[in-house]
C-alpha cells in the first residue's frame, strides 16, 4: 500500500480561564466641583489649568480684606468684653456688694457672645480660600484673577486619577459566577499594546430595569495617569479557575455526523480518534475535553487521503511553541517525557524521509 504524505502537530496543553468580555467606561474614583462659600473678587490662583495638587493645598484665594477687618473688629469687641468683666470681678473681691449678681451674669453673657462672634468671623475667613480635599488633577479654571466669583459658583473641578474605576454591566446569567475581588484586565484604544489590571470592587445588588443587566465596577491602579475618565475600554473579567485542556489546530478536526475526530499517527500508521471538543482558543486552536493526551501526533494536512491503517510518511511537524499561551508548568513529568519522545521520533522520521 502506498504511503500517504502528511504533516503533523504535537498536541499541547493550555490553561484556559473562564472570562466575561464586555465594553466598559472609565470613571474617576473621586471628583469634586470646587466652590467658595463666599462671593468676592478672585485675588490669586496658586495653580494652573491641569496641575496636580495634594490634599490640603491652597488652590485659590478671594479678596478677604473685608472679612479680615470684621475679624479684627470682633477680636477687639471680645477683648473689651473680657476686660470689662475682669475689672468687675476684681472690684467684687474688694466690694462684694458693689454690683448685683444679675449684672455680673449679663457681663459674662456678653463675653460669651463676643467669643462666639469671633469664632464665626474666623470661620468665615476660611470661606475665602479654596483648599484641595484630596490628591488629584485640576481641570481648567472658569474665572481669572480680578474677576468676581459668586458663592457656590464652580471655579474648577478636581479629579482623582489614581486609582480609577471601570464601569460595565454583565448579564443575569453571569451574576452567579461574578465575585468581589476577581481579576479584571482591560485595553483602551489609546494604548493598544498595553494591558491594565484591576479587581472587582462592586457588584450591583439589583438588576437594572431598563437593560436587564447588572452593573459591575473594578478598580485599577493608575500611577502614571495614562487612563483618563471617559475612555471606553474592552474589559475581561475572570469568573472561574483555570481549566487545563489539550489543544489542537482547528484544521486538524474532522466531522462524521455529530461526532468529531482527528487522525493520529501511531508508529507509521494512521488512526482515527474520536474526540469531544471544548472552546475555541485564539490563534486557530481548539480545546479538546476528551480523546487526546499531551504529546500525541495529530495530522493537520493530508488527512483527506487517509484511512484506518494506511501507512504514512511524515513530511513535517509544527513546533510545540506555536501557541504562546502554553503553560508547561501544568504538564506532568510523564506528559513532558512523552512529548519529548514524540519530537525525537518526528525528527528521526523527517531525517529518513530526506535521506530517501
Amino acid at each position: 500500500m502506498e504511503s500517504v504524505p502528511v504533516t503533523v502537530e504535537i498536541t499541547q496543553q493550555f490553561a484556559a480561564t473562564m472570562t466575561i468580555e464586555e465594553v466598559g467606561k472609565l470613571k474617576a474614583t473621586d471628583s469634586a466641583a470646587l466652590t467658595f462659600s463666599a462671593g468676592e473678587k478672585l485675588k490669586s490662583l496658586q495653580f494652573k489649568d491641569g496641575d496636580t495638587v495634594k490634599k490640603g493645598d491652597l488652590i485659590a484665594q478671594l479678596d478677604d480684606s473685608k472679612a479680615k477687618a470684621e475679624l479684627e473688629k470682633s477680636s477687639s469687641s471680645l477683648a473689651l468684653a473680657k476686660s470689662k468683666l475682669s475689672r468687675v470681678l476684681a472690684l467684687l473681691k474688694k466690694q462684694p456688694d458693689s454690683m448685683s449678681a444679675q449684672d455680673v451674669e449679663e457681663l459674662k453673657q456678653q463675653v460669651a457672645l463676643a467669643e462666639a462672634d469671633y469664632s464665626q468671623r474666623k470661620t468665615d475667613l476660611q470661606s475665602y480660600q479654596l483648599i484641595a480635599p484630596f490628591d488629584g488633577q485640576l481641570t481648567s479654571f472658569s474665572h481669572s484673577v480680578g474677576s468676581r466669583v459668586e458663592a457656590a459658583v464652580v471655579l474648577v473641578h478636581l479629579i482623582k486619577l489614581d486609582p480609577v474605576e471601570v464601569h460595565y454591566s454583565i448579564s443575569q446569567s453571569e451574576v452567579g459566577k461574578a465575585e468581589l475581588g476577581q481579576s479584571v484586565t482591560l485595553k483602551v484604544d489609546a494604548y493598544s499594546d498595553s494591558t491594565f489590571s484591576g479587581r472587582v470592587d462592586y457588584i450591583a445588588p439589583l438588576v437594572d430595569e431598563s437593560s436587564g443587566r447588572v452593573e459591575v465596577h473594578a478598580k485599577l491602579d493608575n500611577a502614571d495617569n495614562r487612563l483618563v475618565p471617559g475612555m471606553f475600554a474592552k474589559v475581561s473579567q475572570d469568573i472561574g479557575e483555570s481549566i487545563n485542556h489539550v489543544v489542537v489546530s482547528q484544521t486538524a478536526v474532522g466531522a462524521d455526523g455529530k461526532q468529531r475526530f482527528v487522525w493520529l499517527i501511531r508508529g507509521d500508521k494512521a488512526v482515527k480518534q474520536p474526540i469531544e471538543l471544548g472552546e475555541n482558543i485564539n490563534n486557530g486552536y481548539v480545546a479538546v475535553k476528551s480523546g487526546l493526551s499531551v504529546g500525541e501526533r495529530v495530522v493537520i494536512t493530508g488527512q483527506q487521503n487517509l484511512d484506518i491503517g494506511v501507512p504514512v510518511i511524515v513530511q513535517g511537524s509544527k513546533p510545540s511553541i506555536t501557541l504562546p499561551a502554553l503553560r508547561d508548568e501544568n504538564k506532568t513529568a510523564e506528559e513532558k517525557r512523552v512529548e519529548e519522545s514524540r519530537k525525537s521520533e518526528n525528527q528521526s522520521v523527517e531525517v529518513d524521509n530526506e535521506a530517501t
